[in-house]
């Protein structure tokens, strides 16, 4: 079994973005289990932070104007709604990855377009536990997968194609890591006094 690394996940971040290859042919490289475990690594990577930081820490926003190189867009949040946004999308792949399942689950949060549902007024001890339920419960979705799943079936995802089961599982660790090097920016440009 192969499991994605940090450093192949920004390998394929680097290669979609040039437009070498799409999300979907990537996640063909991959079992869901591999893709369960990458997930897995990806969300203990954000576990630690919401673990390890401080509330004020977790509530920083980055200090943009400092940093020429950086587009606002990206960097806007802080940690506290870079998670809280990654806790939502969740069921937006989960309701996806339902769909090509035959399922027709209904979840009470659901995000609307690209940078929804970040929130900044979440406690740490509140952040911790929502980030701990919502990995669990995603791998227990991935895990529900039947063996005899149909790995080819796709549905679309507005922004990145037609995904397979797979491709939803490979752009749920993207995300994790593209939003993890956002925080890591913000530990990197902002000083708590």
């Amino acid at each position: 079994m192969t499991t994605l690394t940090y450093a192949n996940l920004l390998t394929i971040r680097g290669r979609l973005n040039t437009g070498e290859t799409d999300m979907e042919t990537v996640s063909n490289n991959y079992s869901v289990e591999e893709l369960a475990e990458t997930v897995q690594a990806t969300r203990g990577l954000l576990q630690a932070v919401a673990d390890d930081w401080t509330q004020d820490q977790l509530l920083a926003r980055p200090l943009m104007h400092e940093r020429e190189d950086v587009a606002i867009s990206e960097d806007r949040w802080s940690a506290t709604e870079a998670i809280s946004h990654l806790i939502a999308t969740q069921n937006w792949y989960m309701l996806h990855m339902g769909r090509l399942l035959g399922r027709r689950e209904h979840f009470d949060v659901m995000p609307h377009g690209l940078g929804d549902l970040a929130h900044q007024d979440i406690l740490k001890a509140d952040l911790e536990e929502q980030l701990r339920r919502a990995t669990r419960s995603f791998l227990e979705y991935i895990a529900s997968i039947p063996a005899d799943a149909d790995l080819t079936a796709k549905r679309n995802s507005t922004f990145f194609g037609d995904l397979s089961l797979r491709g939803w599982i490979l752009l749920a660790a993207l995300h994790d890591v593209e939003h993890w090097q956002q925080i890591q920016r913000i530990a990197d440009t902002t000083t708590i006094p």
